[in-house]
């Protein structure tokens, strides 16, 4: 797993917005950015971490955990599975129709 992932999972949950500090939205920002393309099990790991409402790491962790997408439409099931576990109502949706979407194309 990557050290990026690990330290996220650490971290836990991303706080709500009024419970979060300048550091501390750095420090998941930053953990968010440099995580290279997800494999299905960090993704999975990672799904139920959303915020209540800090949407602009709630986003970052989106666009994260898309990278794991499959190349192989096979694994679709096993992703939309994933996106199921979403600890965020609004961004598994979102992940939800993004995933549609990509099928379509």
């Amino acid at each position: 797993m990557q050290e990026a992932v690990e330290k996220l999972l650490q971290l836990g949950t991303i706080p709500p917005d009024d419970e979060m500090s300048d550091a501390l939205f750095r420090q998941y920002d930053e953990l968010i950015q440099s995580a290279e393309p997800l494999s299905t099990e960090e993704a999975e790991a990672l799904i139920s971490l959303f915020s209540e409402d800090c949407y602009d790491l709630n986003d970052g962790l989106m666009r994260l955990i898309e990278s794991a997408f499959p190349a192989d439409r096979a694994q679709t099931e096993q992703y939309r599975a994933i996106i199921a576990k979403c600890s965020n109502d609004e961004f598994r949706e979102l992940l939800e129709t993004r995933l549609n979407n990509a099928l379509k194309q």
